[in-house]
């Protein structure tokens, strides 16, 4: 097999990975309730059909599933979110759902892990700085002691951009800010995963953060390069502002009064900078959903014309 064939193999497996298919005509009868059917489940009990008598292997499988490594694996969807993790994650979202480990649960798991590695092989001597009791710099703090926890609520700031920036592209067009939580979920732990392999590799690998979004992002909304490229920017560019924007919103209660005018006008500069781009994304968006959606009615018109013309000429001739 070439290796233009293993693409080819490739890229088919990332957009259906999963085999629905099974004997229609063998039948099964259900240990449990006694009932004989056809499929992969008893439909009166749920019982998964074909179960074998208790081996060392069901016990290894119980072992597992404790960790969440049983049916819907936790390690088989990292792996999912890995080498297709925008296809994934729109399978998840437009629900097929059955073949995703819980991405709430999976997330948490991983923030604990990332927590343990962090503690194991991270950096955890960091201080406030003497003379600044602010609530930015004890963030800062606490982001350095557990950057797991803090990378999960940067990402949290990507909900808004990505639902403005992305919600008039060619796949999973209008997602809705619920589908979102559920896409920064799935980035989140994407991120974490790389911030785990930084503690062992170094923090050239952050540089992996953004090609992670580019990637997942591309195969979900379905963008072209440059047109997924500069959404993405703004997505990442914006979010990390807003987050200063949250900082320094925090801020103004410990602030003095002299200090307002700078404040309001740092939160000012903030606010312009991180909004304006998104809406002239969003701006961008439009027109070329409108423009795409134009050319695909036109396209569809000349498609019914030249086949009612082609059963005119067929007619004449008969």
């Amino acid at each position: 097999m070439t290796l233009k064939e293993r693409y080819k193999r490739f890229k088919a497996w990332q957009l259906d990975p999963f085999d629905w298919s099974f004997d229609e005509g063998e039948h099964h009868h259900c240990e449990n309730c006694g009932n004989d059917f056809a499929g992969n489940y008893c439909p009166h009990c749920s019982q998964k059909a074909g179960l074998n008598k208790i081996s060392w292997k069901s016990v290894l499988q119980s072992t597992a599933e404790v960790w969440g490594m049983g049916n819907r694996s936790m390690l088989y969807s990292l792996w999912q979110l890995i080498m297709r993790p925008g296809y994934f994650i729109s399978d998840y979202i437009n629900g097929k759902r059955q073949v995703s480990f819980p991405p709430v649960k999976m997330l948490v798991v991983m923030g604990v892990i990332s927590v343990l590695i962090d503690n194991l092989f991270g950096v955890k001597k960091a201080t406030t700085v003497e003379g600044d009791p602010s609530l930015a710099n004890q963030f800062f703090v606490w982001f350095e002691r557990s950057p797991g926890w803090g990378w999960l609520i940067m990402t949290c700031f990507f909900i808004i951009p990505t639902w403005c920036l992305f919600r008039y592209a060619p796949r999973n067009t209008k997602h809705t800010l619920p589908q979102g939580f559920f896409i920064t979920v799935f980035m989140a732990i994407q991120v974490l995963i790389v911030d785990d392999l930084s503690d062992f590799f170094g923090d050239f690998f952050y540089i992996l953060l953004p090609l992670c979004y580019f990637y997942a992002y591309r195969q979900l909304f379905g963008y072209g390069f440059w047109g997924n490229f500069w959404r993405v920017v703004i997505t990442l560019v914006s979010g990390f502002l807003l987050a200063a924007l949250a900082l320094t919103i925090t801020e103004l209660p410990t602030t003095t009064p002299k200090s307002y005018t700078e404040e309001f006008k740092a939160i000012t500069e903030l606010l312009y900078c991180s909004v304006v781009p998104i809406l002239v994304g969003v701006y961008i968006s439009k027109r070329t959903f409108k423009r795409r959606k134009k050319e695909e009615t036109q396209s569809l018109e000349i498609s019914i014309n030249n086949q009612i013309e082609n059963n005119d000429q067929t007619e004449n001739k008969t």
